[in-house]
């Protein structure tokens, strides 16, 4: 039997393919695996959801009902949130206000049909309600229905 020739470049060179091969399968997997999410767990794509919350100055509770059956609710009648809550903030004069306040919680997708409706409720709550302002957060959310 005649002995095999071994070219040591060679073997190194194909130890060095192979290695790379195995990594490239590594991390194709695992991207495919991120990539998907899993059923009932929140959202672990890039955020495709935004939580926006608007804090809205307490008004007569008629006048609010009307205006969450007419401004609000035809905007996004998929559904919302709304809770009671308390808040205070220093007045540019330096004394303190205290305030009842209706948050709005809205769960959207960031598109530009979303963003109009929010900051049209804005405008019309501010004229409406003659409200110098409408706090408005909104931040990445991660979603699971």
């Amino acid at each position: 039997m005649a002995a095999v020739k071994r070219n040591p470049d060679r073997l190194s060179w194909m130890l060095a393919a192979l290695l790379l091969l195995m990594l490239s399968g590594c991390a194709s997997s695992s991207t495919a695996a991120a990539k998907k999410p899993i059923p009932g767990a929140p959202n672990t794509l890039p955020p495709q959801w935004l939580r926006t919350e608007l804090y809205l100055a307490a008004v007569d509770a008629s006048e609010w009902e009307a205006f969450l059956a007419e401004r609000i609710t035809p905007r996004f009648p998929a559904g919302f949130t709304v809770f009671d809550a308390y808040g205070q903030w220093r007045a540019p004069q330096g004394d303190i206000r205290r305030l009842s306040t209706k948050v709005v919680v809205i769960l959207h997708p960031p598109t530009h049909e979303a963003e109009q409706a929010i900051e049209a409720i804005r405008k019309e709550y501010c004229s409406t309600f003659n409200q110098v302002s409408v706090l408005r957060s909104t931040t990445p959310a991660l979603v699971s229905f």
